[in-house]
């Protein structure tokens, strides 16, 4: 900072004067240096400091304070003021000057004065924020202590400190290490993290260096790194730990097993098991077994088990399932729904119901059948069938909708009729804007009920088949059994039935039956093949969208073929669909210990019964951020599927934040420049392309046009971009 003495007044004259000439004849007229060249050409002197200058920081008090005098007259000379005390001055003989100076610990603003020999200022520089600091900075590691196991190295110095780490030194001045950089986060805290890194024992050194240069050493510190995540163990047997399983005991526990090397902090179990029913918490405490590293959640006393027909949602929450090394389990979220209450009498405790409920075959049959024993009572058929008045093959009793001319049963109206919360739980979703009410049979022919299309509602009850999904048989004939000479082989009958070939010799013209059920596997069971998705396939296939304009082939997607057959040796359609599996971008790897090792499940996106949106999106994506910052704004009732939504929805998982199945999706990395030198932009925030317009081979380039098929092409196998 500079002020001006008296005599300056002539030579802010001139200034005025430069600056008038520069507004008449034009800036491009005279040129700057003119300007410095003329202030120079004044008689007048001239003071400049050149070291040192605003907020430098040094770690000694002994200073040299240097400059330049322009116009050097006799009689000049330079004070040093700090404080407003002289600390020295020297006179001005030739126009370089540099002056010696000893200032105290702090902060100061030193006055740099030039005076004439009358004592008079002529000229004043200030540097401000000068801070001198002698002493080295405090250092300490906040999370480690020897012996300590932890994921990461976390340390507290001053708050403008440089803090690096040494993993591989042999003592604190060891050059041959590699010495880290460790940053301050957003809270202001140095922490290093490094999941690279093997899990051992390491001995760390740590150093900061303030910005006047002082540096501080802490002592070493052996710890155990261990970055690696608790997991969940669930036991399949258990029915409430599988997804979206039915009839379960009112008494069941709900409990898991966690594996972790090294246990976990038990104080922190309070907050690993949070359970709603109808959304409301359930109350209840966890508790843990150091032993057996077993967590269960034990019910309040007043609450006694668990209600019926409730569906229950179970959360185990990563804030409550916490390692010594600070590490967190992955979450997991599921729900399953509680039998029926049984019509039972005179039960004279509760010990007496779950004993004449699980003892009594009477009662064992009514809670695995849920729609009743039919062969015991017939008249229930009547609920969805019409014997005389029905025209369908099935005597479904059917309505006619006037407006779409579509056929709408009240089959589905019965299905409703019980699951509205009265007698059995609602659906998820199913009275959401969109609905999914697809009516298609078992063999892809439009049909009545959309309920039926997805569920068999004459099955019975089973562990391996708790919500009554559409099941089938694939049967194999020997290979004597020939039509129009060629061999029978396996058929479906989901492709044709027995009945369509055979009467009583069936039994004796097929040598294989295997019973399937359509799969619909989620987080916890899905493998990520083909056949744990086929209850959606099984319509969301080629051959039913030749036969209804509603349906769209998602099936190519998820075919796979097997890599030993040649090229030579498959079709054209064949070889793009290898090409379409095979370079999918959502074919991941859990690492959250689930079995997934191929194709995302359809639930990871899709909402099963219903959804406010055009697509059945789910409206949160994730397993890690569920209910928080990831939450979807997909509300259009109407309208397509265009580049922006395409592109909202992919960016929801493509945000550096979103975890699935242990894995943290990746933000969109800035792209190389094209063929012609240019900046490609679609990966920029105020990008408008579509995602399918490089992440498909089925987009049209040509127009950019919207295109269905490339959009679906994109969400569901979308292509790699070689780095």
């Amino acid at each position: 900072m500079k002020k001006k003495g008296l005599l300056h007044k002539t030579k802010f004259c001139v200034l005025i004067i430069l600056v008038l000439c520069i507004q008449i004849l034009g800036s491009n007229q005279i040129p700057i240096t003119s300007i410095v060249k003329a202030a120079e050409s004044s008689n007048e002197p001239m003071l400049e400091v050149v070291t040192p200058v605003a907020n430098q920081f040094f770690k000694t008090g002994n200073l040299t304070i240097s400059g330049t005098v322009f116009n050097v007259i006799p009689g000049l000379s330079i004070k040093i003021i700090d404080n407003n005390i002289e600390i020295n001055n020297i006179e001005v003989i030739e126009s370089a000057w540099s002056i010696a100076v000893e200032v105290k610990e702090g902060p100061h603003n030193i006055d740099v004065v030039l005076i004439d020999s009358q004592g008079e200022t002529i000229d004043t520089e200030i540097i401000n924020n000068l801070t001198i600091d002698t002493k080295s900075p405090s250092i300490e590691f906040v999370n480690l202590s020897n012996g300590t196991i932890a994921n990461s190295i976390e340390l507290k110095t001053e708050p403008n400190a440089a803090v690096k780490i040494c993993l591989d030194c042999t003592d604190s001045e060891n050059s041959n290490g590699t010495w880290i950089n460790v940053p301050k986060n957003s809270e202001g805290k140095w922490i290093y993290w490094n999941s690279q890194l093997q899990n051992r024992d390491y001995t760390v050194y740590a150093k900061s260096t303030d910005l006047a240069g002082n540096i501080a050493l802490t002592e070493p510190i052996t710890f155990t790194l261990d970055t690696i995540r608790p997991v969940i163990l669930l036991d399949p047997n258990v029915l409430t730990y599988t997804e979206d399983m039915t009839h379960v005991p009112v008494n069941t526990d709900i409990k898991f097993t966690v594996s972790d090397a090294n246990g976990l902090i038990a104080s922190a179990i309070e907050n690993s098991i949070i359970i709603t029913g109808n959304g409301e918490p359930v109350s209840g405490k966890p508790q843990y077994d150091q032993k057996t590293n077993e967590i269960v959640f034990v019910l309040d006393p007043e609450v006694k088990s668990l209600s019926y027909s409730t569906k229950y949602h179970v959360f185990i929450s990563p804030l409550g399932v916490v390692d010594k090394a600070g590490n967190s389990a992955f979450p997991r979220f599921w729900s399953f729904t509680t039998e029926s209450m049984p019509p039972i009498k005179d039960i004279k405790s509760q010990k007496e119901h779950y004993e004449i409920l699980y003892n009594s075959e009477d009662e064992k049959i009514k809670r695995e059948t849920p729609h009743t024993v039919y062969a015991n009572n017939v008249n229930v058929c009547i609920n969805c069938h019409s014997t005389h008045e029905a025209s369908n093959p099935n005597l479904l009793d059917q309505k006619r909708n006037a407006d779409d001319k579509q056929t709408k049963l009240t089959v589905d109206n019965y299905c409703m009729a019980c699951h509205d919360g009265t007698v059995a739980p609602v659906p998820e979703n199913s009275q959401a804007t969109h609905k999914h009410t697809a009516a298609i049979d078992i063999s892809g022919q439009p049909s009545g009920s959309s309920c039926a299309s997805c569920h068999n509602p004459h099955l019975d009850w089973s562990s391996e088949n708790p919500n009554l999904l559409q099941d089938h048989t694939i049967y194999t004939h020997a290979s004597t059994i020939k039509v129009d000479g060629q061999p029978v082989g396996t058929i479906s009958n989901k492709e044709k039935l027995c009945e369509a070939c055979h009467e009583s010799d069936g039994a004796q013209t097929k040598t294989g039956v295997e019973y399937l059920v359509f799969q619909y596997k989620k987080t916890f069971s899905a493998t990520g093949v083909r056949e744990n998705y086929e209850l959606c396939l099984r319509c969301h296939n080629a051959v039913v969208e030749e036969k209804n304009d509603k349906v769209t082939d998602i099936d190519i997607y998820y075919e796979y073929l097997p890599n030993d057959i040649a090229e030579n040796d498959l079709t054209a359609d064949e070889i793009n669909l290898r090409k379409i599996s095979a370079s999918s971008g959502h074919v991941i790897k859990a690492l959250d210990g689930t079995p997934l090792a191929g194709h995302l499940p359809c639930a990871e996106c899709h909402d099963t019964h219903g959804s406010n949106n055009i697509k059945q999106l789910k409206e949160q994506l994730g397993h890690e951020q569920l209910g928080t910052e990831n939450k979807q704004s997909f509300q259009a009732k109407t309208g397509g599927w265009d580049a922006l939504k395409e592109r909202s929805f992919c960016l929801t998982c493509h945000n550096g934040e979103t975890g699935l199945y242990g894995i943290t999706v990746k933000a969109l990395p800035p792209l190389p420049q094209d063929s012609d030198g240019k900046d490609q932009t679609g990966h920029n925030n105020t990008s408008q392309e579509s995602c399918a317009s490089c992440h498909t081979d089925s987009y049209n380039k040509d127009d950019r046009s919207f295109d269905a098929e490339a959009f679906r092409e994109s969400a569901h196998a979308p292509k790699k971009i070689p780095k």
